[in-house]
């Protein structure tokens, strides 16, 4: 599968793509190139209605270009709605904005025509990428999971109940704290290189192999997180989906405007 698509292909067999999945991930052993993947990634995120009006705009654009979509719309997906909504979210939560807006002014000098090093992407993506992942991991149902599990291993060791409940509350925080942690240095180790290294040279394909799909669905679920910091227990798990649904549809909104300016 090819996308973005050659202009005489249909709305409908764009849309059908999209439905059957196949925009997201690899294929034949090689990476989707990434602006499949990233359409693929923000149309599943949406609800389904929304997803079809917004894959009738993006198909309009593309069909524009021919096809062809330059690398400068990811500088300026990233400049003006990837790293705003994150800044956005930080600033909301009582975090500092400071990494997400330092990795903004870096896409904005790109997009200007200005070669950033990889060396000043990866300083700044690692501060970013560590506050992204760390607000991506779904700490309120891991929280209760681990508290779940340590209740009950309390109450089979006759703990009783109020100690049961402390002992749960006590240990679901250190474990989640820790792993959540862990899993933002993680993800930060492994992508921030990567990633810097493919802004700095402007290359589609080294991109691609970054599974950019994946960073979708972290920025989705890093602004659904809503005001919940580690440490505070739980987070309140309902509403949790639409604010990522909503989330997706901010980031699809964002990148069909940069594929029109691309357009124009």
């Amino acid at each position: 599968m090819t996308l973005p698509p050659a202009a005489p292909e249909t709305f409908d067999q764009f849309l059908a793509r999209l439905e059957e999945g196949q925009a997201a991930g690899s294929y034949d052993g090689a990476p989707a190139p990434w602006p499949a993947q990233v359409i693929g990634a923000l149309f599943d995120g949406q609800d389904a209605a929304a997803a079809a009006r917004w894959a009738r705009r993006v198909h309009g654009e593309l069909a524009r270009r021919g096809g062809d979509v330059p690398f400068a719309v990811v500088h300026d997906w990233h400049a003006g709605t990837v790293a705003p909504l994150l800044a956005e979210a930080a600033a909301r939560r009582g975090d500092d904005a400071g990494p997400q807006e330092a990795v903004r002014a870096l896409h904005v000098r790109a997009l200007a025509g200005e070669r950033v090093g990889a060396d000043a992407w990866e300083a700044a993506l690692g501060a970013a990428l560590a506050e992204v992942y760390r607000h991506a991991y779904a700490y309120g149902e891991a929280f209760a999971t681990a508290s779940a599990d340590a209740h009950a291993y309390a109450m089979a060791n006759d703990y009783g109940e109020q100690k049961a409940a402390e002992f749960a509350d006590s240990y679901a925080k250190l474990s989640t704290d820790a792993n959540a942690r862990s899993y933002a240095a993680a993800n930060t180790l492994a992508n921030a290189r990567a990633a810097a290294a493919a802004y700095a040279s402007a290359d589609a394909r080294a991109y691609a192999e970054t599974y950019p799909f994946a960073h979708v669905r972290a920025y989705a679920l890093a602004l659904a997180d809503g005001d919940c910091a580690e440490g505070e227990g739980p987070d309140e798990a309902e509403g949790r989906d639409e604010r990522r649904r909503e989330a997706c549809a901010r980031l699809a909104d964002g990148l069909a405007d940069s594929l029109g300016r691309a357009a124009a």
